[in-house]
């Protein structure tokens, strides 16, 4: 029995380090997921509807979306000329809770012509 306790007790902490890195990565894959739904929907957007604003590191009303638990995104639209012939776009999806490490965050971004 002491044999079969020691054997559990020092193979614990791989099992905890496993359920740690699993997390780690479903949430490194949720936000790419989130990140590229959101990007999709702003290309899929006409040119005059993308508003210059926003901001990747704080919630600017109309440039963030908090509907899905745990999970931040916003966004941010520059024009790149004037008059306006091309936008910068940029998406950060960011994980809330932090494990090993900083939270997970991806960010997209891609230039629209007029």
């Amino acid at each position: 029995m002491l044999l079969l306790a020691l054997v559990l007790l020092s193979v614990a902490p791989m099992f905890v380090h496993a359920v740690r890195t699993t997390e780690a990565s479903a949430d490194f894959s949720s936000v790419g997921v989130l990140a590229v739904e959101r990007m999709e929907l702003l290309r899929a957007s006409g040119f005059k509807q993308l508003t210059a604003g926003g901001s990747l590191a704080s919630d600017i009303s109309g440039y963030f979306d908090d509907s899905h638990d745990g999970f931040s995104v916003r966004w941010r639209i520059q024009d790149n000329a004037s008059p306006p012939t091309m936008k910068l776009i940029l998406v950060r999806a960011t994980a809330l809770r932090q494990i090993d490490g900083r939270p997970k965050q991806v960010t997209l971004t891609t230039v629209r012509a007029k």
